[in-house]
Formats: C-alpha cells, sequence, structure tokens
C-alpha cells in the first residue's frame, strides 16, 4: 500500500471514529433526555388524576367527569391507560371501558413493590409505565400510568437516520480532502524522489534542493546530501585506492619482467641464473607482503564489533609484540615504560581481538624503528577506570605539519621517507583498527625531532 493511500485511509479512520464516537454520545444523551421527560410527564400526569380523585372525602369528583376532564387535558399521550387500586388491589378506576390491565401486565407483585418504594418505573413491551403510591388522609391508593412515547420514537428515529447519513457524507468528505491533502502533503517527498533518480554515478557531484532545512523534508534533502557527499569521497578513495594499487604491483611486475627477458637474451652460467632467480624471488615476496597488507586493509572495518570478543591485557600484549619484533629485527631499540601502570591489574583490560590489536602495535613499533637513525621506539602506557592512552615516540625526521592529516589515507608518504621502503598502507591499517575498538589516533611531533603516535582506547 502505498503511503498516500495509507495516509488517506488512517486520516479517514481517526476522523470517522471521533466522528461516531460524538453521533453515539448525541443519541445517548438525547435518548436519555426523551425517556426522562416521558417518564416526567406520566409522572405528573398520575399524580394530578390521583389528587383529583383522592384528595377529597366524599367523591365530588367522579369517574365521568375525570374521564371529561382527561379528554380536554391538552398533554395528550398516546394509548395512556390509567389504573387506581386501593389497599385490597381493587380497581377503583381506569380511564378505559373496558379494563386492559393485562395490557400491562399489572400484578399483585408491582403493586406491592409500588408500596415499599414509593414510586417505580419500568418497561412493560412498547409501554412506559409510571407507578405511584399515595397517602391522603381518607385514601390510599395506587396508581399505575403507562402509555407509548411515539412522538419521543420518532424523534429517535429521526435523529438516527440524520446521524447515520451525516456519518457517511462526512465520512467520504473526509477521505476526498484527506486524498487531496496528502497528494499535497508528498508532493516534496515525490520531487526529492525524481531528484535523487537522476542523479548517476558520473554525477555524483549533484546535490539535491534544500528550500526549508527547519522541516522534515529539508532534514531528508540534507540528510540525503550528506550520503552523497560520503558516496562522492568513498568513489574517489576508491579510485585513488586502485591508482596506487595498480602503480605498486606495477614496479615489482615491471622488474621480473625486465630480469627475466634479460636472462633469456643469452645463455648465461648456472650462478647468473640463480642471482637473477634471487632477485625475483625478492620482488615476489614483495607482491606476496603488499596483496596481504591488502588483504587485512580490506578486512578491517568499523562494522565488524562481532570479532571484538576476548578480553586483552595491554601490557601483556605490547611485551609479545616486543619479543616478536625483537626476533625478526635484533637492532631495533623498544623500551616499554610501564611505571604509571594502576594498582587495578583490571584497568588495563580491553575488550577486544587480539590479534588486530597486535597488528597496529607492530606497525607502529616498526615504523618508529624504520624511521629512527638509532632504532629506538619509546612506548609508555597508562591507565584509568575508564580510558587506556598509548603512546609510541621515535627520534625520527618527524612529519610535516602539511602531512599529518594525510598519513593515514592508503598509500601516502611523505617526501621525506622516499629513501625508505615501504607501501604507505600500515597507517591506515593502524587506523582502522583503532577505531574499531572505539578508539582514536593522534599524532604530535616531538621537538627538536621526532613524533608521538597517541592512542585513546574507551574502557566504558
Amino acid at each position: 500500500m502505498q503511503i498516500r493511500t495509507r495516509l488517506t485511509v488512517q486520516f479517514s479512520l481517526l476522523v470517522s471514529g471521533i466522528l461516531l464516537i460524538t453521533f453515539l454520545a448525541i443519541y445517548f444523551f438525547s435518548y436519555s433526555n426523551v425517556t426522562e421527560d416521558f417518564y416526567d410527564r406520566l409522572r405528573s400526569k398520575a399524580k394530578s388524576q390521583a389528587e383529583l380523585l383522592l384528595k377529597v372525602q366524599v367523591p365530588l369528583i367522579n369517574s365521568e367527569v375525570l374521564k371529561a376532564l382527561d379528554e380536554t387535558n391538552r398533554d395528550l399521550i398516546y394509548d395512556e391507560n390509567i389504573f387506581i387500586f386501593d389497599e385490597k388491589n381493587r380497581l377503583i378506576y381506569s380511564n378505559t371501558t373496558t379494563p386492559q390491565i393485562k395490557a400491562l401486565h399489572v400484578s399483585n407483585y408491582w403493586l406491592d413493590e409500588i408500596r415499599k418504594s414509593g414510586q417505580i418505573r419500568y418497561k412493560d413491551g412498547d409501554y412506559k409505565v409510571v407507578g405511584l403510591y399515595y397517602k391522603y388522609p381518607f385514601n390510599r391508593a395506587v396508581v399505575m400510568l403507562g402509555a407509548k412515547d411515539l412522538y419521543g420514537q420518532a424523534n429517535l428515529s429521526n435523529l438516527s437516520t440524520l446521524l447515520t447519513v451525516l456519518f457517511f457524507i462526512v465520512t467520504i468528505i473526509v477521505a476526498l480532502v484527506g486524498w487531496i491533502f496528502s497528494k499535497r502533503a508528498l508532493r516534496p517527498i515525490s520531487k526529492v524522489m525524481n531528484e535523487v533518480e537522476g542523479i548517476l554515478p558520473q554525477k555524483l557531484d549533484t546535490r539535491l534542493a534544500v528550500p526549508n532545512q527547519k522541516d522534515e523534508i529539508g532534514r531528508l534533502a540534507t540528510t540525503f546530501n550528506n550520503l552523497l557527499d560520503r558516496i562522492e569521497t568513498a568513489f574517489q578513495m576508491q579510485k585513488i585506492f586502485v591508482a596506487n594499487v595498480s602503480h605498486e604491483l606495477k614496479n615489482p611486475l615491471t622488474k621480473i619482467r625486465s630480469q627475466l627477458e634479460v636472462s633469456m637474451l643469452k645463455e648465461r652460467n648456472p650462478s647468473e641464473y640463480q642471482v637473477t632467480i634471487q632477485s625475483v624471488l625478492e620482488d615476489i615476496q614483495e607482491l606476496a607482503q603488499l596483496s596481504n597488507t591488502l588483504l587485512e586493509l580490506a578486512k578491517v572495518s568499523e562494522d565488524q564489533r562481532d570479532l571484538l570478543t576476548e578480553t586483552i591485557r595491554v601490557d601483556e600484549l605490547l611485551l609479545d609484540c616486543r619479543v616478536n619484533l625483537a626476533e625478526a629485527n635484533p637492532y631495533y631499540n623498544i623500551i616499554l615504560n610501564f611505571d604509571e601502570l594502576p594498582e587495578d591489574d583490571t584497568w588495563l583490560e580491553l575488550a577486544g581481538n587480539s590479534t588486530l590489536l597486535k597488528t597496529a602495535f607492530l606497525n607502529l613499533m616498526d615504523n618508529a624503528c624504520k624511521f629512527s637513525d638509532d632504532h629506538l621506539v619509546n612506548i609508555s602506557l597508562q591507565s584509568t577506570r575508564g580510558q587506556v592512552s598509548l603512546a609510541f615516540s621515535d627520534n625520527g625526521k618527524g612529519i610535516p605539519k602539511e602531512d599529518q592529516s594525510l598519513v593515514f589515507q592508503p598509500f601516502f608518504r611523505s617526501d621525506n621517507t622516499a629513501n625508505i621502503k615501504g607501501y604507505g598502507i600500515g597507517l591506515s591499517l593502524v587506523e582502522r583498527i583503532v577505531k574499531l575498538h572505539n578508539g582514536t589516533i593522534t599524532i604530535r611531533s616531538n621537538e627538536p625531532k621526532g613524533t608521538t603516535f597517541q592512542i585513546s582506547f574507551s574502557r566504558l
């Protein structure tokens, strides 16, 4: 179901529901008012009839006179039947020539109930009945007056018909109006949809118009524009990434091809072939290392939270990293500063992935030793209840300020590192691993030389 149709149906149901409750309330109060008014009329007429007949000491007013007065009464009630009974339940007056006691189902039970309560009212088929018990100095009697409220029923019937017709008419009008207004309300969304459909991969610089930033449509357009900014940036990074990968792969492949072609130009002795093979193997090893690094970079993303299932002691992980790096590079000097460790060992624990964190720490240690003249890296560790902080400092040439915002981009290499072997992928991989562990990494230049990479992990 389309949103326009759903909005129209919901709006129509809401208004119709309110209208139905309102009309039912009107009918209920009208019914109660008509019923109460009719019972009041019955009660008033029964009382006047009883007073005329029973209040005097002698029957100065007989039944014939009372009937004549009743016929001249302007307050005519349709098909009224009045009965007056004495204390022995004998009928002493009726306004009909043939008593129709059975029509009202008059019984001794009802007469006794009237005497107990003083007055009652009830329905007997189509008749509404009022019963009164009068006590006068000379007479006591039970008066029962029943009649049909045809006028009130006709008014209620007309009212119910009118309300029913009005309900359907108003519901149809509300549905039509809701359909029109829902179209007008959704017109800006349709415009946004048409504009989004016109944005192609070749036109990622196109942005949606935002007429009003304060309403929901404006915020939706702004959200789409922000999404397009991120998509455009991702496409640009992808193009740069592919270009850099192609360039990095091209160099060793070209070297391998050149060496093999030279070797095939003429016959050579075995030692020369061995030298060529050894050089080709080194180039192949570089390709394998580059491929593995690229695979690790592609695997690590911020949505892989399911990898963070281990509880890691950061100090123990740093010790393992120092041992592994020292075995591979005996001339590296790795100094660990654990002077400020907390008394509570649990403050050194992180929820994460030990393999990924070890890769990040090894990259930072290796870079620091590789770019320092003395091959030294100084690592300090501090921890509080809510945060773990690490600092990796070297004594190298340092990173120029204009390059510090670019070093985390894949394949970027500063000019002062051109003579050192590398691919420019390590720091990009480190940043992704740190972000995956809810951490931040910053760069601080040391004076007079060197660089410090500061990492902070949140434990909360």
